[in-house]
Parts: structure tokens; sequence; C-alpha cells
């Protein structure tokens, strides 16, 4: 259309232009005249430049082309039918008027055939070319009345002629280009959801796979099933699924029952990785019109974790019932376990009422209230145990308040002032001293409560007090300024096993238990219990119990003290036999001994106090006996010049110049005298420790000779006799807490689990603890078999160790039947 319009544009200025000289606008109204031809050619030129350009323009915004072209053209119409109503109403009907009306209708004649596609603006064109010689007509003089109709007329007759040839030359094309139009937005739509449905397809979470149903040979797949397979995107679709399935036959029987009922939903099956591993799978399958033939859509599911999640689960509850039975078997233990415990503390009872000197009397009190402290953990057993079976029970009895408070600070404080912390209590006097209750329970609470505080609290104070409340009730806060309890862990503080973090129990010992068992005690008595703390800013726990008054019974007597030697030893030893031998032995020679547990205690210790001397064993846990002196030696003033002698099983130069290399003073090889002992602290204490108060070695007895028949020479009998020794001196029963202890160790399971792991390092580390403790309790082989052990660790075979640890099992029952002799000889 438009290129058919481009000759036609030239024509409208050169009409103008007659129509003015018809006029005579140049002399009538010459810059009117000069304007018309100037735009009507501008026009006419803006048109041509719309028509050369058409690709580029039209493309680039089809309306404002549209716009320009258009535009231009219905403003030349209105010049021409202005200028031809002008030109007819001033010179009337010349013809010279008659021509350029007949030239003006067959212009608009050829614009009918041209501008037939846009309709609307053809009939504006024919208005604004026709309607201006119309009124031009009826103003003019003498003119027949028969022109204007005429006119009109012809008017009408090119508006319907305009109207068929677009219907016939149009309109089928027109509804062409919508249907295309139509086919290409569909195809779009269709590509866009092809392309949505692959990029969902694709994105998918879990494996999808096509596969023909015939040969299960895979048409394709997902980026998530290449993930999970193992295979690239080629070489899935080269591959059939009956080559990576565990149970072909049955996966062909699922395609045929998919094929039959269209969709097969949650059956489960077992297909391998590339790399050949295994997956447990949960597959929904649907019948698809693949590219023209059918096909099976399959959505697969890895569910190898929930397989191996609900294999754990039933190891849980297998383990969760494992658990009851044992709770069970323990509750019964302890019932076995509290009964003689009951006739120890009983008959302690009776043995204080005897005549006792000062330090008989002093370790039967101790015997006693480690009777007390065992029975208390077994009473945290039984209650844990009746607890959870619902049958706790309370008594109402007539007790000692005030006495009460005391027996639980008193027996607290010792260990309070080991740590360094000041420990006070503070009762008011409107607290009744006598009131109803259960004691027992009660304690059991204090003694948890104050005990934590304590154990919580390192160089602090910790303050107990209690006071009168209202309706007859004692209030007890224990306050604190220890670690604190973090906000997070104090919602599950009172609950069963519950402990700030898995560090409190790593570093301050305990299972949990105490909080939740005096919270339900409180509340079986009537009364509260609550906290108040904050993260490094302590605590303060209190109760309050309703405590009727009551009358006062007789108080009991209180015990006598015990004396102090003059000069103070620190002893580092992690062994609890070899501790407990080398503090009796100190203490048997007169000194004021200290035993820590490690090179770090040592180290703060010999910070908070001042110490003449100090015995280091050379291997402990979290700071051995090496690195101590090395820390030591750095301290400031005489702490950092104290004499260090270490304790060693090493009898040999190289680990004497090892422990001068740190800075240590002289060794002692394990086992030791107590001459040998004693030898040591008058040489760097400069002591003149009287020979005969040291504890004598008498000749072998016919004690020890039936010690030595029975344990056929796996204990060696002049050994013992020191130790009897020295349990003479410092107090009767050493030998006794000795056996204890070294039967409560667990080196055998230690050194098979070390051995089972391949631990070759633990396994090494426990055959030296064995070795060391065993040569303190006079073993004569058994230390020989665990000094081999320990070079063995090292290169040898498993079998070779294990032969080795078959001769210290049986060589360590040998030395546990001599001490058990040992101890009934006592």
């Amino acid at each position: 259309m438009a290129w058919r319009a481009r000759a036609g544009g030239l024509l409208y200025p050169v009409a103008i232009c007659g129509m003015g000289f018809g006029a005579r606008l140049q002399h009538s109204h010459p810059w009117v005249f000069a304007a018309l031809l100037v735009t009507s050619s501008l026009l006419a030129l803006g048109r041509l430049a719309l028509i050369l350009r058409f690709d580029t323009l039209y493309n680039r915004n089809p309306r404002l082309w549209q716009l320009g072209f258009f535009g231009g053209l219905l403003a030349i119409s209105g010049m021409i039918g202005g200028l031809l109503g002008f030109l007819i109403w001033s010179e009337g009907m010349t013809g010279l008027t008659l021509f350029i009306l007949a030239l003006t209708v067959g212009i608009a004649v050829m614009s009918v055939v041209i501008y037939s596609h846009s309709l609307r603006v053809l009939w504006v064109y024919i208005l604004l070319l026709g309607l201006p010689p119309g009124v031009g007509l009826l103003l003019a003089r003498d003119v027949p009345f028969w022109v204007p109709w005429f006119l009109g007329i012809a008017m009408f007759y090119l508006m319907v002629a305009a109207r068929q040839q677009h219907r016939e030359r149009w309109g089928n094309l027109l509804a062409r280009d919508q249907l295309e139009t139509l086919v290409a937005e569909r195809t779009l739509e269709l590509t866009r959801k092809r392309r949505d449905y692959r990029q969902i397809f694709d994105n998918a979470h879990d494996p999808i796979l096509i596969f023909e149903p015939e040969t299960e040979q895979v048409l394709d797949v997902n980026r998530r099933a290449c993930e999970v397979y193992g295979f690239t995107h080629q070489e899935f679709l080269g591959i059939s699924l009956a080559s990576v399935s565990e149970n072909v036959p049955r996966g062909q029987e699922q395609i045929a029952a998919t094929l039959t009922a269209g969709v097969y939903h949650n059956f489960e099956s077992v297909q391998y990785r590339k790399d050949g591993s295994p997956m447990f799978l949960e597959i929904n399958a649907s019948v698809i019109d693949f590219d023209g033939q059918p096909a099976i859509i399959s959505i697969n599911r890895d569910i190898t974790e929930r397989r191996r999640t609900e294999a754990l689960r039933l190891a849980k509850e297998a383990a969760e019932r494992t658990a009851q039975a044992k709770a069970q078997f323990l509750a019964n233990m302890s019932h076995e376990i509290r009964t003689p415990m009951a006739g120890v503390v009983g008959l302690t009872d009776l043995l204080l009422g005897t005549e006792l000197n000062d330090q008989q009397a002093e370790y039967a009190r101790l015997i006693q209230s480690s009777g007390v402290v065992l029975l208390r953990v077994i009473d945290d057993i039984l209650d844990f145990s009746k607890i959870e079976a619902g049958k706790l029970t309370f008594e109402e009895v007539p007790f000692n308040l005030w006495v009460t408070l005391h027996e639980v600070v008193d027996l607290l404080r010792l260990g309070a002032a080991a740590k360094g912390t000041s420990l006070h209590l503070r009762v008011a006097e409107g607290l009744p001293r006598w009131v109803l209750g259960d004691p027992g329970r009660l304690r059991q609470v204090l003694m948890n409560l104050v005990g934590n505080a304590v154990k919580f609290t390192e160089g602090g104070e910790v303050e107990v007090r209690a006071e009168a409340a209202a309706d007859e009730r004692a209030r007890i806060l224990i306050r604190d300024t220890g670690i604190g309890i973090p906000a997070e862990a104090q919602g599950q503080l009172f609950e069963l096993f519950s402990q700030a973090d898995g560090s409190t129990s790593r570093r301050f010992g305990g299972t949990g238990l105490g909080l939740a068992i005096s919270r339900r005690m409180v509340e079986g008595m009537g009364g509260e219990i609550g906290f108040e703390s904050a993260a490094g800013k302590g605590s303060t726990f209190w109760i309050e119990l309703r405590l009727e008054p009551s009358e006062p019974p007789p108080p009991p007597a209180t015990p006598a003290g015990r004396p102090v030697g003059c000069r103070r030893i620190l002893t580092a030893e992690d062994n609890p036999i070899n501790q407990l031998v080398i503090t009796e032995q100190l203490k048997a020679l007169g000194y004021d001994v200290t035993a820590v547990s490690n090179g770090l205690e040592a180290l703060e210790a010999l910070q908070a106090e001042t110490f003449d001397l100090v015995l280091m064993d050379c291997q402990m846990p979290r700071l051995d006996g090496y690195d101590a002196a090395l820390r030591i030696r750095q301290l400031p003033g005489a702490a950092g010049c104290v004499p260090i002698v270490a304790l060693t099983a090493h009898a040999i130069r190289e680990e004497l110049d090892k422990c001068l290399a740190v800075g240590m003073n002289d060794t002692i090889t394990k086992p030791f005298s107590g001459e040998v002992l004693r030898q040591k602290l008058e040489r760097w204490l400069g002591t003149d420790v009287d020979a005969a108060d040291a504890p004598r070695v008498s000749a072998a007895t016919a004690a020890n000779a039936a010690i030595a028949a029975q344990a056929g020479k796996a204990l060696d009998p002049l050994h013992l006799e020191r130790l009897r020794a020295i349990g003479r001196e410092s107090g009767p029963g050493l030998m006794t807490r000795l056996v204890g202890q070294f039967r409560r160790q667990t080196y055998l399971d230690d050194i098979r689990g070390a051995l089972d792991r391949g631990d070759r390092v633990a396994l090494r580390a426990r055959a030296h603890s064995l070795k060391g403790t065993s040569s303190l309790l006079g073993a004569t082989r058994l230390p020989r078999l665990c000094a081999q052990l320990e070079v063995l660790a090292a290169t040898a075979t498993r079998d070779q160790c294990l032969q080795q640890v078959a001769q210290i099992e049986a060589e360590h029952r040998r030395v546990m039947d001599g001490l058990t002799v040992a101890v009934e000889k006592e």
C-alpha cells in the first residue's frame, strides 16, 4: 500500500499550487499561499521518506510509522479540500473550479483503491476532501441546487465503494493474517509450556526416567537421575534399566502392571549406581506418549537413607528395651549392695561407741563418712528407679533442722577449701530448730544443691542461708559465685540426665540425676524449688518446705580434731592407688600432704599456696610431669624454685637425664620403699627425720609365708610387709583400701578394648599404668609382663599382643588372689 502511494505523494503539492494560483492567493494572501506550499511539500517529502525506509522504520515502531504516514495524508487532504472550498466560494462555478473538482474526485477514487486497507482512515480522508467543497457550493452564488447534492452522493458512493473494496480486497487477507497470528501465538505458547515442563523435568528433586516398556531402554532422563545414578546423560540414553536392576523379573512384572493400569504407585525396587553401590528406590510409574510411541515415565525416590534411619530406629528401640532391663537390674543390685553397706555403717557407729584413740576414732569416722557417701549414691540410683516406677515415699519424723544444715555444710567444707572456695552457713534466729519432716530426703536435696554449688565454684564463695517464711515454711537459699547456667540450658535443668552441656560432665562429673531427683523430692514433701542464674555470674538455688515445729531431743556429741605436720609437700599422681600409698607414706613420716591428680592442678596449687617440695609423676592426663616442671620453673619467686622430685617407673639413665633437662631435681623409681622416700626428702628438704620413726619392715611372719604360698611368688612378701608397716604407722585398713582401689580399676578391660580398636598408643599407656600400680603393690612377675607388652605394642602383630595379654590376665588373677589373702591376714 505504501509503495503504491509513493507516486501520488508529489501530486498533492502540485494540486495545492494549481488551486492557489486559481484562487489568486499569490496576490491576495501571499504568506498563506507560501505556507501552504511549504507545508504540503514537507508533508509529501516526509511521507516519501517513510515509504522509502519502510522496512527499518516500520519494524522498529509500527504505530509511530502509521501515525506519521496517515497523519500526513489526512493533513494534505484537509488542505486540498479547504482550498477547493475557498476557490468555489470565491470564483463560483467556472471551468477551472469544475476541472479542479473533477480532479479532486479522481484523487479520491484513486485513494479508495490504494488505502482501502485502513477503512477508517479512508473515510476520514474522504470527508476532509469533500466537505469543504460542499460548504463552498452552498455559500457560492448562482450554483444550481443539484450540484451540492451530486457532490454529497458522490462522497457517499466513494465511502460505500471503499467499504466494498476493503471487504473484497483485504478481508480474506486479514483473516489469514489473524489465523497465522493465532497459529504463531499458539506455537509460542506450546513452546513456552514445553520449555516450562522441561525445566520442571530437569529441576525435579527426584530422578525421572522415561524408557521403552519392552526393552526398558532409557529414552530420556533428568539431571537428578544423572546425579543419583552416576551416569552422564549420553551414557544413560544407551542403557537398559534391566542392567542396573537387582530383580529383573520383578521389574518386568511391575512394567506390565503399569501398562495394564496406566499407573503404578509406591512400589519399591533395588537398583545400582554406576559404581555398583545399591540403593533402595520408591517408584511411581505412569504410561505416557513419547514422540508418538508409548513409554513409561518413572519417578524414583531414593529411600536408602530412610531405610537406614528405620534400621537405626529399630536398633534404638531394642537398645531402650535393653536399657530398661539394665535399669531393673541396677535397681536390684543397688538393693543388694545397700544391705551390707548399711551393716558397715551400723558397725562403725558401734565402733565409735568403744574406747578408741584419736587417730582410730578419726579413721572410723572417715569409714562412716565414706559409707554414708556411698549409700547416698546408691540411694540416688534407688530413688531414680522409684521415681521411674512412681514409688518414691516420704516419712515425717522429728529432726534437728539446724544440725542437718550444719552437717551438710561441714561435710562439704573440706572439699570446698581444697578448691579455694569458702563455704558459709547463716541460719536466721526465727527458724525453728526441731521440726517434723523427712531428714534423709532433705539432707539428700541439700547435699546435692550445696555439692553442686561447690563443684561449679572455683576459688569463690558459696553461702547457705536458712530463714523462716510464712505459714510455718522454711526457705533455704544456696548462693554461689561459680560458672552459672546459660539461658538456653535453664529450661531442661531439672530434667533427668540433664546438664548444661556435654562438657559439664566431662569437666565436673555427675550423671545429671541430682537436680531431677531433688525437684521430685521437694515436690513430694509439699515444697517448691527454683533458681536464678546467669552464665559467668553464679547461681542461687532455693527451696521452700512446710516444716512444723517439734520437741527437741538431746543433741549429739561432736567429733575430735586432727593434728597437722610442719612441712608441706605437694604430690601429683593420677593413679588413685599410687596417690593413696604416697600420701600415707608421707603422713607416716610426719609431713603435711596435698594430693592432686595432674600437672595442671599441681601448677594451680603452687600458684595458690606455698609448698616445700613437689613429688611429680611423669605420665599424667591434661598436663604431664615434664611439661608441668617446665611451667613451674617459669613461675616467679619461691614457687619457681621449689624442689621437684620425679616419680617414674623407668629405672634408666635416659629417664633421669630427661627429668633433669626439664628442671626437675631428682627421681624416685617406682615402686619405692619408705626408707628411699625418707632419704630423698631429707636430702632436698634438709630435715633430719629419725630413721627410727620411719615404718619398720620386720622379718617375714607366718602370715607372710602363707601369703607367699597362696600367691605362688606372685607377690613379694617383704614389700607387703612394708605396706603393712606404713599402715601401722598411718592407721589400720591401708591394705584394704589399696586392694579395693586396685580391684576397682579397669586395666584389663581397657587393655582389651585398646587392642580391639587397634589403638596401640592407648594399649601402651594402659600397660604402663598397670605395670606401675602392680609394682607398688608388690607384684613380682606382672610388672615384667606389662613392660613386655609396652614394647610389643609398638611393632608386634595383634596375635602376639593377644598372647601377651592372656599371660597378663592370668598373672593378674594370681596377684588378686594373693592380695585377697593379704587383706584377710591384716
